[in-house]
């Protein structure tokens, strides 16, 4: 997999050995550093983003939240000019991509504001700018 500048939300069972960077975090860890305007590796593996919006008692407030964050946090992010992966068990596309979740669907688009392209199977990726 070719990961240009950007996030990418990838499915586990989609990466092959390699495929993953060797800077790895948690999803508290990434939010907390670019609250913070912490140090962020340029090639970083984040674990977690879908138990982390499933175990929420608001996975669309929870996802308005991580985009509030990361629009806040924008020319930080474009400074650091990162290649952020989010490796999540199973992503899925129904009109848009989705983490699948018991209850429902958990809609990816209200992170990256329907910025998700499709790169290919288990693959979407965005610009770091998630408010254009």
């Amino acid at each position: 997999m070719n990961f240009d500048i950007g996030y990418h939300v990838v499915s586990q069972e989609v990466l092959e050995d390699g495929d993953t960077f060797d800077d790895e975090m948690s999803i508290v860890e990434f939010l907390r550093r670019v609250n913070f305007m912490g140090d962020i590796p340029f090639d970083v593996t984040v674990h977690g983003l879908d138990s982390y919006l499933r175990g929420a008692e608001d996975a669309d407030e929870l996802c308005n939240q991580i985009h509030q964050l990361l629009s806040e946090r924008v020319n930080f992010l474009l400074n650091q000019n990162p290649r952020v992966q989010f490796v999540v068990d199973d992503i899925e596309f129904w009109d848009e991509p989705v983490i699948p979740d018991d209850d429902k669907d958990i809609r990816l688009n209200e992170i990256f504001h329907g910025a998700l392209e499709q790169e290919g199977a288990g693959w979407y990726s965005s610009h770091l700018n998630v408010t254009s």
